[in-house]
């Protein structure tokens, strides 16, 4: 039966009509699977005829000697795990145009990467487009097949949504390993992958010294490295990086063209040129364009099987762009260069109107570069949540789609498992069936499931940041409602997956790559869970009037913070960068500073005096204060005008004091003193303005220290870089400087 059905519709009608026929099937079957295969990442097109294939295992394998090699010995490899029995089933695997597949040619998909299974009551067919849609047909019926001993006759076509589908590793920071790099080769043939682009821009003879060929020893893991890649059908595309210093003379283009030469030579077949992150003479549109002209012509067009090239412009995002330089590439570099391209922003989704404006720009198809779930610019964070907010439509608008990762690698693969899944199947992607399926993968390494889902589901967002990009789905399950039986039970449950992880680390033989290579968040998970517990044990000790109990909590939770912050990851010796790691920072981390906070607040309140000196001394006392500069009182003058500034006045205002007391507090979310006029409860914000958005800790709290020889203080905003320091200019406003700021005494109101 031949279904037909709508995208969004016809994942759930191909599992309903599996089930039925398979039953039926199954129900007959002496020794047949009982669940179905799994579907793994869902085929386009499938069609059962109600027969099945009893005997998996092949009495012979028709293509055998000529088939794509890793295809090959992927099928040999997971066959040695059958039982042979009598097995009279036939297999045959091919390429469009050889003989064991000719009856076939008109069913396989006219897509590179694309594959038809046919599946009958003695026989199995793998017939491809290519030799990339052979190894893919492979790990298609390994997929269906995996745990059973029975398959439902069927017909399978299957191919990808987008031509190039990879990984770039670009970030900032300590670059893979060799070995970190091998192992990824393999994830991303296994998930239909088939573009690495090498840019680390940590490794010098791709950056700061690209004129410089690699010394033997660095050349012959590159080689490596082209070889691994191409023998799991991806394309190894190595980058250079000549843009910091450049000269745009025929000195450097042919430095440019002699690396590359060099390259070729150790077998690489795929290059870019990198002008991203760069000023001055490296950003000129006309002469990065001849360059790629020069190269095109010189080397690609005078060498055998050398991909088109690719570049990543400048101007690689629309918040980026000024003058006509896209348009200098679009109309003045040959059609064939890839043009990469990061969305809106530095950091951002790729949607239908992104494609639509970029296109336009560059006359051609843009290669897309995600920068998710890329961590340089927010390392104390791992991205371990469902990757979403791509369109499901731009798969026809891209000529390569690919995301540039963490800077741990297999943590990287929860997002990367999902990115190749989009990139395959990009109409049908569903961000969280995919996430599922994801941790599912991961787990297979020996970690327990449900503590990586945990886990994974604690380590989602990644702050506040000036690329502006938030994932908001983090400790979604973390209770809203003050119930101590719900909080406990969540924060045992975090302690306990935390705990088993840390364990599989310990044992140094379960899942030792995931485990060893994040295990500092492990213990940060662990330790947010242990405050969350002390502060539960605050709560009870204060009901029960218990002040050493109270304190003894409160010691407790102060040394698991202060060990909380003391954690490193990658803390050794020639470590380009040094994190901090943090767990559930959106919802558990806030509610934890703040309950910690409060609860110190009632003990005072309520009269106790026993051991006041463990809490944090606190510069200002929450509480309502005048803040004055040069003897001027800092004032809401008119209090009904959105937005209108906060200005310094000479006089007192004796009539309506309100204008001129401000309730200045410390936020326990961030450390840091709001600054609120109590004549109608309006915030100030970084500008010196009374905000009309809505109020944000990140954004409207402010440092304020001792100003050095003086009983005044500074102030300064903690956004915007944290270098605007306030000052008192002569309009009376609140000015800004990157340099110093004024004094301000900070008065209590009472006085």
């Amino acid at each position: 039966m031949k279904l037909l059905a709508k995208p969004s519709l016809k994942r759930a009608l191909t599992l309903f009509m599996f089930v039925c026929l398979a039953y039926s099937a199954y129900a007959q079957a002496p020794n047949s699977a009982t669940s179905l295969p799994n579907l793994h990442p869902g085929f386009k097109d499938i069609t059962y005829t109600g027969d099945t294939l009893y005997s998996i295992y092949p009495q012979k394998i028709v293509g055998e000697s000529t088939c794509d090699a890793a295809a090959r010995d992927e099928l040999l490899r997971s066959m040695g795990s059958f039982a042979k029995g009598n097995s009279k089933t036939k297999y045959v695997i091919g390429c469009r145009g050889e003989k064991a597949v000719k009856a076939y040619e008109a069913q396989i998909p006219k897509v590179s990467g694309g594959y038809l299974i046919k599946i009958t009551r003695d026989k199995v067919i793998i017939a491809a487009n290519d030799a990339a849609g052979e190894y893919y047909g492979v790990r298609g019926l390994l997929a269906l097949m995996k745990g059973k001993r029975a398959l439902p006759c069927c017909e399978i076509r299957d191919w990808p949504s987008m031509p190039e589908r990879g990984i770039i590793e670009g970030f900032y920071g300590n670059p893979y390993t060799h070995a970190e790099r091998l192992s990824m080769f393999q994830f991303m043939g296994s998930y239909g992958m088939n573009v690495y682009v090498y840019g680390p821009k940590d490794d010098p003879y791709h950056r700061t010294h690209w004129r410089d060929p690699y010394p033997a020893k660095e050349a012959s893991l590159i080689k490596e490295l082209a070889e691994t890649a191409r023998y799991h059908h991806v394309e190894f595309v190595w980058a250079i990086h000549p843009g910091l210093d450049i000269q745009w003379n025929k000195a450097d283009s042919l430095a440019i063209l002699h690396k590359l030469e060099k390259m070729y030579d150790i077998g690489v077949r795929a290059f870019c040129v990198f002008f991203d992150d760069i000023g001055g003479e490296g950003t000129r549109a006309e002469k990065q364009a001849d360059l790629l002209n020069f190269l095109h012509r010189e080397f690609v067009m005078k060498h055998q099987n050398v991909a088109p090239l690719m570049m990543c412009p400048t101007q690689y995002n629309k918040s980026w762009t000024r003058g006509d330089y896209l348009h200098t590439l679009g109309t003045r570099m040959d059609p064939s260069v890839r043009i990469m391209w990061t969305g809106a922003t530095v950091v951002d989704m790729i949607e239908r109107d992104d494609m639509v404006w970029i296109n336009e720009q560059i006359n051609r198809k843009a290669y897309i570069w995600l920068n998710y779930p890329v961590t340089d610019y927010c390392i104390d964070h791992l991205l371990m949540g469902p990757t979403y907010g791509n369109g499901l439509d731009i798969a026809p608008m891209v000529s390569g789609f690919c995301s540039n990762p963490m800077e741990y690698a297999e943590a990287s693969k929860i997002s990367l498992f999902s990115i190749a899944e989009y990139t395959w199947n990009t109409p049908a992607y569903d961000a969280h069936a995919s996430w599922n399926r994801a941790i599912n993968f991961m787990a297979q390494t020996g970690l327990d499931e449900e503590a990586l889902r945990i886990f994974c589901e604690n380590n989602v967002d990644l702050g506040a940041t000036g690329h502006g990009l938030r994932r908001y789905g983090e400790s979604t399950d973390f209770p809203q409602t003050n119930d101590e039986d719900s909080l406990r039970a969540w924060f045992a449950q975090l302690k306990h997956a935390s705990q088993m992880l840390i364990e599989s680390t310990q044992a140094g033989t379960t899942a030792p790559a995931l485990s060893q290579e994040i295990s500092p968040w492990f213990e940060a998970g662990r330790i947010v869970a242990e405050r969350g517990l002390r502060i539960l044990n605050l709560r009870k000790a204060l009901a029960q009037r218990d002040s050493l109990g109270f304190i003894q909590s409160y010691v407790a939770y102060t040394q698991l913070t202060e060990q909380g912050r003391a954690l490193r990851s990658r803390d050794f010796s020639g470590s380009i960068k040094t994190a901090a790691p943090v767990v559930a920072t959106l919802r558990v981390e806030p509610w934890l500073r703040a309950e910690a906070k409060r609860l110190e607040k009632e003990y005072r309140q309520a009269g106790y005096t026993y051991q006041l000196n463990v809490f944090p001394a606190q510069l200002i006392p929450d509480g309502t204060y005048f803040i004055k500069c040069d003897d001027k009182y800092l004032t809401d003058v008119t209090p009904q005008v959105p937005g209108a500034q906060a200005l310094f006045v000479a006089e007192r205002d004796t009539i309506n004091p309100q204008r001129q007391e401000w309730t200045i507090e410390l936020s326990p979310a961030t450390n840091r003193y709001s600054l609120v006029c109590n004549q109608n409860r309006r915030y100030l914000n970084e500008v010196g303005r009374f905000g009309t958005n809505p109020y944000n800790e990140l954004w409207n709290t402010y440092q304020i220290t001792k100003a050095p020889n003086s009983d005044g203080f500074l102030i300064r905003n903690a956004q915007n870089g944290g270098t605007a320091w306030w000052r008192c200019n002569n309009e009376g406003n609140i000015g800004f400087s990157q340099e110093s700021g004024s004094f301000f005494e900070i008065i209590p109101a009472d006085n």
